[in-house]
């Protein structure tokens, strides 16, 4: 297996973009956006503009090292916590309105617990 080495001062400077751009991620998601949409946008609005002020590979790597991280790697705590209370508000909401058929003692326990519909 080849090894490649990275110069020091372009990893410290993805993983500062990282961080920003998790930062960005986790404001959006706070004020409502839905986690994948944020990250396209946060990526859509600095990806050149880090490109020009730090250089391709310090971009490709901050771009690709957030593409590998999972929703739960990103958003902290809080961040997760309003995101399922409002997903499980929308669930409440469509139970009621659009499939009350559904809305049963046991499916809003299960969505109370879990955060999904049981059925």
């Amino acid at each position: 297996m080849a090894q490649v080495y990275v110069d020091p001062s372009i990893r410290t400077c993805a993983q500062s973009l990282l961080l920003e751009a998790m930062d960005d991620i986790n404001r959006r998601v706070s004020c409502g956006d839905g986690f994948w949409s944020a990250r396209t946008r946060v990526l859509e609005m600095h990806a050149d503009e880090w490109v020009r002020l730090y250089g391709k590979e310090a971009a490709d790597q901050a771009v690709r090292g957030l593409h590998c991280m999972a929703p739960n790697e990103v958003l902290d705590r809080e961040t997760q916590r309003k995101q399922r209370d409002r997903l499980v508000a929308q669930c409440r909401h469509d139970l009621a309105t659009l499939d009350p058929s559904r809305n049963t003692w046991l499916n809003r326990a299960w969505l109370s617990m879990f955060g999904r519909r049981l059925y």
